[in-house]
């Protein structure tokens, strides 16, 4: 697939670099000289300087041949007008995906309206915003992944000393915790993450990722340390995009939560809009107000503020001054790891929930979904749907020679969930769920696709074959036929 990219920031860096690897044809525009020269150095695609929504630019990149744009520079207005342009200057049946970050521009009135020249438009924040809202409940809980249209969820947990999952090998987990319907799929330890065998042993300090039943994650949880709780004693440090919605979101559960914005104006806007929420124009990073706002009594510290320092300074002096957990939302990639190894709990990064989307829609087909299991250690889940003829089709897992740290976590079948064990055999149409390494998905695609090329020539049937269907034998084919002789 020829696919344009416009922007060459983090998130259209980071598309283009997953499209490189999976063998599309790549084309990006950059108005920044060495954002460009950053990319087509280090990636093997074409790029062209400009405004990424001129005419001229996108007739210049070869618009009038891509199969798809996606339009994900920081400007919603860029973002849309590229589509638009796209629409009108592109071949027919082009495929226009934008990046959209405010909210006004998420009326339901336009984006569901045919006559829009976007095919997908992606709020990053909102989602970012909705995950950070569903793990406030479970406290240790980092991530939440649906796959199987909803039916199951990968749940991400930090594993502490007093767990009862510290120091269990995978081979004893089902008879510690026999009859939970759970699969622990990867684990996360230091700089890589791991796809579990049975003598691998859980620590302290690992983060794992949980395979479950959507709806049974308070019992299960419960089960393995994890309790839901009830918050409401909730500080947002910064009144951004991704804020406001957090806020928004509290609100709308009977909280007040507490938000701080170092802008004044901004601060006098949100507090006209959000009556229910208690702004405060101050700096987070001030110890004396977040003592004055009871910092210590907090169940949640969220810092999604514009200044990343600002978000890492203000989380840590939330968690020495006593908050219970720390939430962020960074957007800089270099900073998870960062903010992970200093004790935050949950970082979300409002990027890559766009990085996803768009790598989701784009991969639609065989690639349900797509989900990287920790932005930066490799590890993938991804959600294939079985073809009819395909090298996985109807074989037992057991014999299946599949990449080494690879691990088949479930398969939807019509309504029904599984989860595998040796003896299953995937059925054309099945839903897969696979966990692996990034580098090993394309060998793992290729074993659910029907192998392209003509198919086997049957083989001529014997004479004994032959007369059993009543076909004439080479022997017999002339017994009884007219010849060319007279009588």
């Amino acid at each position: 697939m020829k696919i344009l990219i416009i922007g060459a920031g983090q998130v259209g860096f980071k598309i283009a670099s997953r499209l490189v690897e999976e063998g599309h044809d790549v084309i990006m525009v950059e108005r920044d000289a060495a954002a460009l020269t950053r990319a087509t150095d280090t990636l093997d695609i074409q790029g062209f300087k400009g405004h990424g929504a001129h005419p001229n630019v996108l007739d210049e990149a070869g618009i009038q041949d891509v199969d798809m744009l996606v339009a994900a520079t920081d400007s919603d207005e860029v973002n849309m007008v590229a589509c638009l342009s796209a629409a009108i200057l592109g071949k027919e049946g082009v495929i226009k995906i934008a990046r959209v970050r405010h909210p006004s521009y998420l009326d339901a009135r336009i984006f569901n309206n045919n006559r829009v020249a976007i095919d997908l438009a992606i709020n990053p924040e909102r989602v970012a915003a909705e995950q950070i809202i569903e793990l406030l409940r479970y406290p240790g809980a980092t991530e939440m992944i649906d796959f199987a249209e909803g039916r199951v969820r990968i749940v991400a947990l930090r594993v502490v000393p007093t767990s009862p999952l510290a120091g269990l090998r995978f081979i004893d987990f089902g008879e510690r915790f026999s009859g939970l319907n759970m699969l622990i799929v990867a684990l996360h330890r230091g700089d890589e993450v791991i796809i579990p065998r049975g003598p691998d042993v859980i620590l302290p300090g690992d983060e794992i990722y949980v395979l479950l039943y959507a709806g049974e994650e308070d019992e299960i949880l419960s089960k393995i340390g994890i309790k839901p709780v009830s918050v409401s004693r909730v500080i947002i440090a910064g009144g951004t995009v991704i804020g406001r919605f957090i806020a928004e979101a509290l609100s709308a559960r009977g909280l007040h939560p507490k938000l701080i914005e170092p802008d004044e104006k901004l601060a006098l806007e949100l507090a006209d809009a959000l009556p229910e929420v208690v702004v405060l124009h101050g700096d987070p990073t001030d110890v004396e107000l977040l003592t004055q706002e009871n910092i210590s009594e907090m169940e949640a510290f969220i810092a999604c503020g514009r200044n990343e320092e600002a978000n890492v300074m203000s989380g840590l002096l939330a968690m020495r001054l006593g908050a219970r957990r720390i939430l962020a939302t960074p957007n800089r990639g270099d900073y998870l790891p960062l903010m992970k190894s200093a004790g935050f709990d949950v970082c979300i990064s409002p990027r890559q929930v766009a990085v996803d989307s768009i790598l989701h829609f784009i991969r639609h087909g065989r690639v349900l979904a797509a989900r990287a299991l920790g932005e930066e250690y490799g590890a993938e889940a991804i959600e294939l749907v079985a073809q009819a003829g395909c090298p996985m089709e109807d074989k037992p897992l057991s014999t299946m020679r599949l990449p080494p740290r690879t691990l088949i976590a479930c398969i939807q079948r019509g309504a029904e969930v599984l989860i595998p064990r040796g003896n299953t055999a995937v059925q054309a149409g099945d839903h897969v769920l696979v966990v692996a390494q990034r580098e090993e998905l394309l060998e793992i695609e290729a074993l659910f696709i029907k192998p392209a090329g003509p198919q086997p020539r049957p083989t001529e049937p014997t004479p004994v074959e032959r007369e059993a269907t009543g076909e004439a034998t080479d022997e017999t084919a002339d017994e009884g036929a007219p010849t060319s002789e007279a009588p």
